[in-house]
């Protein structure tokens, strides 16, 4: 079964992304055009813009309050306009399947108002900023409580990624969290040119009879893969490890299971996830 949906959330405050990264995100779904059954598919992007209605004492306090969020509010609607516009425009350009929508609310209701969106798609699609904290939460909660898989990307490095998924790794431990992500990746897989499976053997070791019980399991469905235990160096945090992996070997796509700590009812990130959400390496697809 082909990956037929996309969802974008586009937030309009208080960084918007740029056009660059929405024109990213359109040309990678033009290029997954795939055959499903015999008829040609092609993959829907639906945008979803919310401009965010700025609230008193969120950022600003003082005699100038009211002026200052007046403007704030101004800004924020101007930007979801942008966006909208931006994501219009590229969509023409890829003639690519799309809908559009534009929504309001606030910073604390809008996260869960994306994660009943995500339910709704295949994939949720989110641009990340290196080093920003502000943006854990609303993906934490897509990746942990959505029950769908999330395509995160760097937006630093927009012009280098790939518009197709033709070499793609698996971070394999043999947890339930890698085995839904393979699971959720599978019709990336069965296009790909190349698909890699590695294992960290310093970090969650594997058996070689599990690792070629694995391959002989993808082998099965159609995927000609192979495996490579990679030693994860002291002079490499789990972050820079993946990094350099994904640079060594010319990585499009990167397939892994997300890991969090329940507690209170709030997730505290796994190690490798909250590297990975931090500096993606390329598109990653995360998997719970």
């Amino acid at each position: 079964m082909a990956i037929r949906d996309f969802l974008l959330p586009l937030m309009s405050y208080p960084r918007p992304v740029t056009e660059a990264v929405i024109e990213a995100v359109v040309a990678l779904c033009a290029g997954l055009a795939s055959d499903d059954d015999g008829a040609a598919v092609k993959t829907r992007i639906s945008a979803l813009v919310y401009e965010i209605e700025i609230e008193s004492g969120l950022y600003f306090e003082g005699a100038h309050a009211g002026e200052f969020l007046a403007s704030e509010a101004k800004k924020s609607a101007a930007s979801a306009q942008q966006l909208v516009r931006w994501f219009e425009a590229a969509v023409s350009r890829h003639a690519v399947p799309h809908r559009c929508s534009l929504e309001r609310g606030t910073f604390y209701n809008v996260r869960g108002k994306l994660i009943e969106a995500a339910r709704l798609h295949h994939l949720t699609v989110l641009p990340l900023r290196r080093d920003d904290e502000d943006q854990f939460d609303g993906v934490e909660g897509v990746i942990f409580e959505s029950g769908r898989p999330v395509l995160v990307f760097p937006q630093t490095s927009v012009p280098r990624l790939a518009t197709s998924f033709d070499n793609i790794a698996i971070a394999w431990d043999a947890s339930r969290p890698a085995t839904r992500a393979v699971s959720d990746a599978m019709p990336f897989l069965r296009q790909a040119k190349s698909v890699r499976v590695f294992t960290a053997t310093d970090d969650k070791p594997l058996s070689s009879a599990q690792s070629q019980q694995f391959i002989a399991h993808l082998a099965g469905l159609g995927i000609n893969a192979v495996h490579e235990d990679v030693k994860k160096t002291d002079s490499h945090s789990i972050g820079s490890f993946m990094e350099a992996y994904v640079a060594s070997r010319e990585i499009d796509l990167l397939v892994m299971g997300a890991y969090g700590h329940s507690r209170l009812r709030e997730f505290i990130l796994g190690g490798a996830t909250r590297s990975i959400l931090t500096n993606p390496p390329c598109w990653v697809l995360l998997s719970h």
